[in-house]
């Protein structure tokens, strides 16, 4: 078991590695410099990142007004993502994110995570003041996201037991808000004592939401569609299309 653990902690090493040098190559040198401080943090004797902090030094001598800066959000944005890890209530938590942003886990549900599950974007509103939220509030709720789904910043999603399960390669924007339950009874005389209703939400398979979306209790989304920004999704999307509005309705097929 052992053996096995580490083995998938060094592919997850080996993911985030490679995604750090890939948004190298292509100038995010911020994003980088994140990626590579976390591998350092988990491996600290690691060749590569230690390689490329070696670099990112030397070029901050020569030029510290472009690649100084990288490196000193880095350095302020690490503290806040310890303080929310410390912070965090939920034993259950199965997976090794990609944190960039930090992430409060709540909670006695189980939160499973796949493999190179990202949270937080650097060049994105909050990225420095905000957080992200993930809740399974009941002992039975469960929260599941796939592999390769990257959440932007100030993410909140609370499960009360429905169950919440985002699939593989999804890219959700800043601000995303998803429910398994409404909370609260609609009559005015319940409200406050009533068992609140609750309906699963399943988000398929290579899912694009646009910024500020809610997601409601119910809902099923496809694999494949887009959710266009400020949307509220209160009922089901087939896979394949573009949506939109409030409530969203489907604008076109793909």
């Amino acid at each position: 078991m052992a053996r096995a653990t580490h083995t998938a902690g060094q592919r997850l090493l080996d993911r985030v590695i490679e995604r750090a040098a890939e948004h190298s190559a292509a100038g995010n040198h911020d994003t980088a410099d994140l990626l590579y401080e976390q591998v350092l943090d988990v491996e600290p004797d690691n060749a590569e990142a230690q390689e490329h902090a070696l670099r990112q030094r030397s070029l901050a001598r020569r030029m510290v007004g472009r690649f100084a800066r990288p490196a000193l959000e880095g350095l302020a944005q690490r503290p806040r993502i310890w303080k929310y890890r410390v912070l965090s209530t939920c034993s259950r938590v199965t997976g090794d994110p990609i944190v960039l942003q930090p992430v409060l886990f709540a909670g006695p549900g189980e939160i499973a995570l796949g493999e190179g599950v990202q949270f937080g974007w650097p060049a994105s509103p909050l990225f420095y003041t905000g957080y992200c939220y993930v809740e399974a509030s009941r002992q039975h709720a469960r929260i599941e996201v796939g592999d390769r789904t990257e959440f932007n910043n100030n993410l909140m999603i609370k499960s009360e037991g429905a169950g919440i399960r985002v699939g593989r390669d999804g890219l959700l924007g800043a601000q995303i808000e998803i429910f398994d339950s409404n909370f609260h009874d609609l009559d005015p005389a319940r409200r406050r004592e009533s068992t609140q209703k609750m309906a699963p939400v399943q988000i398929g398979d290579n899912v694009f939401v646009g910024m500020s979306v809610k997601i409601l209790k119910g809902v099923t989304i496809g694999s494949d569609s887009v959710i266009g920004a400020g949307s509220v999704v209160s009922s089901s999307i087939p896979a394949g299309v573009v949506a939109a509005g409030n409530p969203a309705r489907v604008l076109r097929e793909l």
